[in-house]
């Protein structure tokens, strides 16, 4: 084989190597944000759910009683020890 021809086939190879290196950077960033993403969705269906939960004047009035008794146990002052 030939000086020249060997200079074009490593030169080919490593332009190959250099696209395979650039598309598994960019397969690498869609995973990233496809998991982002996922995360997100995920992240908006539990807020929904909490709206529909919170909706329910039940459950309003449970969580009010919950943080005004948090807050009247907070004002308490303790007798000195």
């Amino acid at each position: 084989m030939s000086a020249d021809r060997e200079r074009y086939i490593a030169r080919r190879r490593e332009l190959l190597e250099l696209e395979a290196e650039v598309q598994r950077a960019a397969v690498a960033a869609t995973f990233a944000r496809l998991e982002q993403r996922h995360g997100l969705s995920w992240a908006a269906g539990a807020a929904r759910t909490a709206v529909r939960v919170l909706t329910s004047p039940r459950v309003r009035w449970l969580v009010l009683a919950a943080v005004l008794r948090r807050l009247r146990s907070g004002r308490r002052v303790r007798a000195p020890s």
